[in-house]
């Protein structure tokens, strides 16, 4: 299954995943919120990393990747609530320029 799918049905499910990209030391624990077009054209994947590899250490917190940067990933069992508090907001049109998927609350 591609990742692009992966991330699809852990939105939908609002399913915790575990992921790796290219270039990273190790996995990440992420609770993906939104897969979006950039207005670079880029398919982007928008989380809320609570675990794992970080180049920064700055955890948890937001981060994306490109959807094509991403070498693995699976569900886990576990599930998340929206991050509303953690100021998500897909209504920003800067950011999101075509949305492909969201969570729903």
């Amino acid at each position: 299954m591609k990742p692009i799918d992966v991330l699809s049905n852990a939105i939908h499910n609002k399913s915790v995943c575990v992921l790796r990209a290219k270039d990273d030391k190790g996995d990440r624990i992420v609770e993906p919120h939104i897969v979006y077009e950039a207005s670079s054209g880029n398919i982007l994947v928008d989380f809320w990393q609570t675990d794992g590899y970080s180049s920064s250490g700055n955890l948890p917190s937001w981060k994306r990747l490109v959807i094509q940067d991403i070498v693995s990933i699976k569900t886990l069992d576990d599930h998340f609530q929206i991050r509303i508090k953690e100021d998500y907001d897909p209504s920003n049109r800067k950011r999101y320029q075509r949305i492909i998927c969201s969570v729903e609350s």
